[in-house]
């Protein structure tokens, strides 16, 4: 049998972005599919999968490298860029999502989002969730000007960046992050916090190797566990 993992105790959270707060996965699943069609290439769950939680312009170069495209990493940027604009007017939240950050904000929890995506694309899926992101402490992008160049997910540099920018600085063994990509994943472990991951059904059992938790979606999230406050099923209050 297997030893039971250790829960330690967190003072602070760590939010990835696409897939784990918002449903934005299959905007970007369909932004790549309608990008390789006219060059008669399909575009699958599983490739997604290799690619999930990477920085945007290392996304597009493996992209260009593998499927041979006849166009250049940064002309493939603009054009996905484009086309996922389009799209995220119609992402979601996550099931659990709003309830847990309700829940952090109202215990004074410090908390923040840790994503690849670029500053700008951040910004229009933001628009949609205003409410919601204007609780968070700060935000930290892939193109953040501190993540020097290459060092994206899995390198752990945006969540030491992330938890430093906490007033004060938080210690990230102190720093609990939440993921839904394997890239995600390693990148925590290797800045030394524990991981939850909700991954889609396509990651596979040993990319999710190392994780404190796997769960099926941020409602089945038990706080306590990590010696944050319970949550109570009673009526909270709305932003806004």
């Amino acid at each position: 049998m297997a030893p039971k993992k250790c829960l330690c105790p967190v003072t602070h959270v760590i939010f990835d972005c696409d897939g784990t707060l918002i449903d934005s996965e299959l905007v970007y699943l369909k932004t790549v599919q309608e990008l390789l069609a006219p060059y008669g290439i399909s575009y699958t769950k599983e490739d997604q999968a290799l690619h999930m939680g990477m920085p945007a312009n290392a996304f597009c170069q493996m992209v260009v490298r593998d499927f041979k495209l006849p166009t250049t990493p940064e002309k493939f940027l603009k054009q996905f860029e484009i086309i996922a604009e389009k799209y995220m007017g119609t992402v979601k939240l996550l099931p659990g999502v709003r309830d847990f950050i309700l829940h952090l904000h109202e215990y004074r929890i410090p908390f923040c989002i840790a994503t690849s995506s670029f500053r700008e694309i951040f910004k229009v899926k933001a628009r949609a969730f205003s409410d919601i992101f204007l609780a968070f402490h700060h935000v930290v992008c892939g193109d953040d000007p501190e993540i020097g160049a290459g060092r994206g997910k899995p390198n752990p540099d945006i969540f030491l960046l992330a938890a430093s920018r906490f007033n004060p600085p938080a210690d990230p063994k102190k720093c609990l992050i939440f993921e839904d990509a394997p890239v995600g994943l390693r990148g925590g472990i290797a800045a030394g916090s524990q991981v939850i991951m909700i991954p889609p059904a396509h990651v596979t059992k040993e990319q999710k190797k190392g994780a404190s938790q796997v769960l099926k979606s941020m409602a089945e999230f038990q706080p306590e566990l990590f010696g944050l406050p319970a949550i109570c099923n009673v009526p909270k209050f709305e932003f806004g």
